[in-house]
């Protein structure tokens, strides 16, 4: 099936807001092989122990990376939204050791491993693109560690929250207010290392606190100071995009 290769251009655009790229890097990415595939709501786009042989860019939808452990249990290590490129690591690894998994009908396009290694040795303004990339992942890993093994239960569910609110206001699904949550109270829960019942009477305290209102999945941040004291959110991990100057 051919792919329109229009769905390129906004992550193209996203990378060249950081640094500009030679008339010929664009070209060489655009003229990438690709492959579409569209999935419906937890469905694996990568397991776990898989050989990647792919990196994915997530067109619409939401994704997570998730590990199991023995018990069955899950832990959700990141999201990811429209415009992320997935897995960018994938052709430097022999296995997969995080899954990669949907939460809404999502459509990506795929490229081959070998392909993005190739283009990031042959235009080195797309090495360091994609290098930029999976250092910003582990930027969010790292803050995603201290949400869970330092911050109190209160705190983990804010922060995530305003997480969501920057990065779907980036990518204009919210207002910097105002947004639908696109996961789950189970999926939060998982995210953040409590039970859904302790995720909901976080959520709870928060509402009644002030700082949000919530309609379903609708939350609107009505006092945003003080959901960032209490989460102590510093969205400087989330790497804004812009020039370095």
């Amino acid at each position: 099936m051919t792919v329109d290769r229009s769905v390129l251009l906004p992550y193209l655009s996203k990378v060249e807001r950081r640094r500009s790229l030679s008339e010929a890097a664009s070209a060489a990415f655009m003229a990438l092989p690709l492959e579409q595939h569209s999935y419906e709501i937890y469905r694996d786009i990568l397991k776990e122990g898989d050989r990647p042989t792919r990196a994915c860019l997530i067109l619409t939808g939401v994704a997570s990376r998730y590990s199991t452990l023995k018990n069955g249990t899950q832990q959700i290590n990141s999201f990811h939204l429209a415009g992320d490129m997935v897995d960018l690591n994938a052709g430097l690894l022999t296995v997969s050791d995080s899954g990669i998994r949907t939460h809404t009908p999502t459509t990506v396009v795929t490229i081959g491993c070998e392909d993005i290694l190739d283009l990031a040795s042959d235009y080195p303004e797309w090495g360091r693109a994609f290098w930029f990339d999976t250092l910003v992942d582990a930027s969010i890993f790292r803050e995603w560690t201290v949400n869970v093994g330092r911050r109190t239960a209160v705190a983990r569910v804010a922060h995530l929250l305003l997480e969501f609110n920057a990065r779907l206001e980036k990518i204009g699904l919210g207002d910097g207010r105002a947004f639908v949550l696109p996961i789950t109270q189970a999926d939060l829960a998982d995210a953040v290392g409590l039970s859904a019942i302790h995720t909901n009477r976080s959520i709870q305290r928060l509402r009644r606190s002030g700082a949000i209102r919530t309609h379903g999945r609708n939350f609107v941040i009505e006092d945003y100071p003080a959901l960032v004291e209490e989460a102590s959110f510093d969205p400087a991990y989330l790497q804004p995009e812009g020039p370095r100057r």
